[in-house]
């Protein structure tokens, strides 16, 4: 909530004793989806190298655990790093990734993708 209301140095203490937490409990669900809230702190703030680099190491601990939901949303934010950095088929790649996992597991944010695509897709195909 501190992210979406713009506190980022509030968000950013609180992921990250969040993150403390879930990895003294040995909770790695908790972690990964630390991780993914990290990543995505990360990208609003600017550093899309970092953002890039705890979205992949989210990806890989998801798929370890086999948590396709938490896969989606790492998915989904290098996609949205790969936006940032103008690398759109890259983009539509990780995202359209995303999509499939979140359809098959019938999660809400199936739809978010759906207009990201859509929206990414008409933009690329518009004239300069």
């Amino acid at each position: 909530m501190r992210r979406l209301t713009g506190d980022y140095r509030e968000a950013a203490d609180a992921l990250a004793k969040a993150l403390a937490i879930y990895r003294d409990l040995g909770d790695r669900g908790g972690e990964v989806e630390a991780l993914n809230q990290v990543g995505n702190l990360q990208r609003d703030l600017g550093d899309l190298d970092r953002a890039v680099a705890i979205h992949q190491h989210a990806l890989g601990l998801a798929r370890e655990i086999s948590s396709s939901w938490d896969e989606a949303h790492a998915l989904a934010g290098l996609g949205r790093c790969a936006l940032a950095t103008g690398r759109t088929a890259e983009a539509l790649e990780w995202l359209r990734q995303a999509h499939r996992i979140f359809q098959e597991i019938g999660a809400s944010e199936a739809s978010d993708i759906t207009a990201e695509v859509h929206a990414i897709a008409a933009g690329a195909s518009s004239p300069p």
